[in-house]
Formats: C-alpha cells, structure tokens, sequence
C-alpha cells in the first residue's frame, strides 16, 4: 500500500472494458459482476470510480471472483475502486437519517454494546478476512483474554491470528465457512449458532432485540450481500444497533473499504440468511457471542425443537481436518473434536 500512495501521481481514471467480479469474504461464490456504467445509483460521484493502474504497479489485489485463477494465485490488477454506492434501500450510518436513526435506537435502549463494539472496530486486513475480522472485533469488545502475544508486550487480538482450518493462501482467497467460523469462535467464546432455516423471523427479531440491550452478548451475522442489494455475497459483520419503529438494524460493516456501516431492514437481513452457500450446500445465519465466563447461559437462547442430530441445526457442525500447527478444543455447543484456532504460543 505504501509503494501504491507513492506513485498516486501516475494513476488515470479508465472506464471497465468489461464485467469485473468480486471475491466474497464468507466463501466460495458465483461471480458478481458489474460495470463502471452500471452504478445502482446515478448520483454517485466519487465512489466506484475505476482506477487504472500501470502494469508495473505492485497493488493488493481488490475482490474478484473466487471461482477465477486469479482467487488462488493473487496478481496485480489494472483496476481498483474507492469503495461502493450503498443500495439506495440501506441508509448510511453517518449520513442523516443514519445518525436519527441511530439517535433514536440509543434512546431506546437499542444499542446498548454499540460502543464496545466501535471502541474495538476492526476493518478486515483482507478482502476476505470478513469472518476473522468480526471475531476480533467482538472478542475485544468483550474484553476476552486471547492469552498471546499480539506485538510488543500486548495481548490483543486481530484477525491475522485468529486462523481458521484453511491455509493462509486458501483463507486469503476464500474467507471461512459459516461451520469454521463457529469451530474458531468456540475455541475462545461462548456461542450459539442458529442457521437461517433453523430459526424463524420472530427469533431473528427477538435475538436482536435482546442483544442490543445488552453489552455482555454480541451477534455476527453470516449473510448473502446480494439479498441486501450489495455486490459481492458472503459476508460477516456484527450488528451494533437496533431501530424498533423502522424495523431497521445497524449493521457494522467490518469491509469498511467497500461499504460503510449501515441500517437494513430486519426482514431483508433475515431473508439474506436464507441463500445456500454453494460451498457448504447449507444456508447462512448468525451467532451470539459472550464470554466463556460470563453469567449469561447461551443455550437458553437455543432454537427451540431443533433436531440436535441434523447436519443443519443451531451449533452442530461437521469439522474439518486441522493442521498439525493448531491446538485442539471442545466445542461450546458440546461436540468434541479437534478445532482450527490460533497457533501454540
């Protein structure tokens, strides 16, 4: 990055020659292509504008399809973007109504850990780092002791050291699961992890409701960004605030490169938990977090009549084979079994 603000100077704008697709950070996905010309919003100025880079130009590569060679062997592109249109349907936090809303959801009660959270905001260190990233961020905002060195002196965490079961070339490029995300958040938290299919949307709704009430419990949401109207599609990211009279949520958006953070109507949010993650052949969905030693009993948030031996209900997963560089665990939903988490000290 430092290389690329040096040489700023010799950058030309450039119109798309063709369809440019991006890398979800959740997990594999389809393409999502769009073009310079084909903005959601014709009012856009300086967002999505495409840049064009000299060849020579050594930059990070920006989101592209995991499905193209490009998503395992990372290259230099001649296209960049300063961030996206947010879908005219979501309002931006720091816009207005964003801030009314925000205002009110404070005043109700409503969000009540939006400043733990946004006292440890973490954005993603990669495009598709989404799902570490927003483990971070939660764990430091439920002051968890991740019991390691981060730099210097310091414990601390951040999402490079949160490493799941997949390689660092493989989690670059493919982001985690929603099974991997709940296999490396058990191994420093308590959770539960309800599916999209597994929890109606009056839980959904409920769910939110009492975790911004409170600042001891968190949710992560495990969606589909084009049911949100977004580009891209699998995406993590903690809801830091509730809007009781709009039926809105706050969503803090840990790829604050692309979209900032923004509220979204519950009901959308849930619908967006519903789409099959081609990966896995399963639906997206959420998590509450708290801490291990926390008052709090999680499994009393539980979906109700959940068939506990369904490859698809809340906190079961199948999980993959770890490195021989990780430590094992015990789940916090009570399977037994050798987790991906943070190297040995």
């Amino acid at each position: 990055m430092v290389s690329l603000c040096k040489r700023s100077a010799h950058l030309t704008p450039a119109s798309l020659a063709g369809p440019l697709a991006e890398i979800s950070c959740g997990s594999k996905q389809p393409a999502v292509s769009f073009d310079k010309a084909g903005s959601a919003n014709s009012h856009s100025t300086h967002l999505e504008k495409a840049v064009a880079l000299p060849a020579e130009t050594p930059v990070d590569s920006p989101e592209t399809s995991v499905d193209s060679p490009e998503a395992t062997a990372p290259s230099s592109p001649k296209v960049t973007f300063y961030r996206r249109e947010l879908p005219e349907e979501l309002v931006s936090f720091t816009s207005a109504d964003g801030r009314k809303l925000f205002k009110e959801s404070l005043n109700s009660g409503y969000a009540e850990g939006y400043f733990n959270l946004a006292g440890n905001f973490t954005v993603q260190s990669e495009p598709a780092y989404c799902g570490p990233s927003s483990l971070a961020m939660v764990l430091n905002a439920l002051e968890v002791d991740p019991g390691r060195r981060w730099k210097g002196v310091w414990r601390w965490y951040s999402d490079e050291l949160l490493e799941s079961c997949r390689t660092e070339s493989d989690l670059k490029a493919n982001g985690i699961t929603f099974d991997q995300f709940l296999c490396l958040a058990s191994s420093h938290a308590q959770v539960i992890a309800k599916r999209g299919t597994t929890a109606s949307r009056e839980e959904f709704v409920r769910d939110i409701k009492y975790v911004t009430q409170r600042d001891d419990v968190f949710m992560v949401l495990s969606f589909a960004r084009a049911a949100m109207g977004q580009t891209g599609d699998g995406h993590f990211s903690p809801i830091g605030a509730f809007h009781e009279g709009s039926n809105q949520a706050l969503v803090l958006d840990s790829a604050r490169y692309k979209y900032p953070s923004w509220f979204g109507d519950v009901d959308r949010l849930y619908d967006s938990l519903q789409p099959v993650d081609p990966e896995t052949n399963l639906p997206r969905g959420y998590f509450l977090i708290s801490r291990r030693d926390s008052r709090l009993d999680l499994s009393l948030l539980a979906s109700p009549n959940v068939d506990r031996d369904s490859k698809d209900s809340s906190g079961i997963v199948d999980l993959p084979e770890r490195p021989a560089d990780v430590f094992p665990t015990t789940l916090s939903c009570g399977k037994k079994s050798s987790c991906c988490s943070a190297k040995k000290l």
